[in-house]
């Protein structure tokens, strides 16, 4: 059975329908139409990657071309002198976060029924 209503690039497997333009202006079709391409997401993790790869390789030689006894990077510890130290630092610093998000939303995490009102049966006004 085919719904006509649909396009045929979607199908039963919750997807979600494709929106309403009707009330968006032509001109953020024009600057913001690209957003919702299904190419968006790969193109735009690509170019983050390329752009971090390439500011990672250029910093030694940006320390290099500083000279003898000159820095490129002014660092407080030995650490942070390390090539890419920012990049990873950061990595690692989201990750922690990200990773205690899931013990901490078990820790905060109701009970379906939490809500639930034992005495009054679902559909009925409380107080008339």
């Amino acid at each position: 059975m085919s719904d006509s209503t649909k396009p045929p690039h979607l199908s039963d497997h919750g997807e979600h329908a494709l929106p309403d333009d009707s009330q968006t202006s032509p001109v953020a079709k024009v600057l913001f139409g690209w957003t919702s391409k299904p190419w968006t997401g790969r193109v735009l993790f690509i170019l983050l990657g390329v752009v971090s790869l390439g500011l990672v390789l250029v910093e030694p030689l940006l320390e290099a071309m500083a000279g003898e006894g000159h820095h490129f990077r002014h660092t407080y510890f030995n650490i942070d002198g390390i090539t890419a130290f920012h990049a990873w630092w950061g990595f690692g610093a989201f990750a922690l976060v990200v990773l205690a998000g899931w013990p901490l939303g078990r820790l905060m995490r109701r009970d379906e029924d939490y809500y639930k009102d034992e005495a009054e049966p679902a559909g009925e006004e409380p107080h008339e």
